[in-house]
């Protein structure tokens, strides 16, 4: 058992975080002025949690488990994400141990990046704007960077799409090649 300080130690580092749905999140407007970000980072919390038509069912968790899924999904290593959650991590191991705890973790932290894509896609217009000024720059250093990385994107784009186009030939010589058998 903790001794009182060690406690007392603990509850400090306690992060005290926001909840904030992912449901919310996605409509949150994406052309608001970038803020200098809090340092308290915003969790989403699961009653609401549902993407790709799946929805998160938490019955099999305690009470406990259900409050740190966001914060476990949300935090890079299990120490940050025990300390923050407020549990011990040999806990947090055990409870990791779990396939359905494990896969509803995976679920969330899946739901969690496509939303982050979605708003890092609603910032395109912005970005090249930003872009298209920095090519703009009287400073030819800034022009070059600018130019250098309007080339990087539009190769890889140009190669995403080469590969998409691959992949829809392979899949439908496949199709055609089973329908034949």
């Amino acid at each position: 058992m903790p001794t009182s300080k060690h406690r007392k130690h603990r509850t400090s580092k306690t992060a005290r975080l926001p909840a904030k749905t992912i449901a919310n999140a996605s409509e949150t407007p994406l052309a608001a002025p970038i803020e200098p970000h809090d340092t308290t980072p915003a969790l989403p919390e699961l009653a609401e949690v549902s993407g790709n038509g799946r929805e998160i069912d938490l019955s099999a968790f305690s009470q406990r488990q259900q409050a740190a899924l966001p914060i476990v999904a949300f935090f890079p290593t299990i120490a940050q994400a025990a300390r923050a959650a407020n549990v011990g991590e040999s806990t947090l191991r055990r409870w990791l141990t779990d396939p359905a705890f494990s896969s509803c973790l995976a679920e969330l932290r899946r739901q969690s990046a496509n939303i982050a894509r979605q708003k890092l896609l609603a910032l395109t217009p912005l970005c090249v704007s930003v872009l298209a000024d920095a090519m703009r720059d009287p400073d030819p250093a800034i022009r070059l960077r600018a130019a250098n990385c309007a080339l990087s994107f539009n190769l890889r784009a140009t190669e995403l799409e080469n590969l998409r186009s691959d992949l829809n030939n392979l899949e439908t010589a496949i199709n055609s090649l089973q329908q034949t058998t």
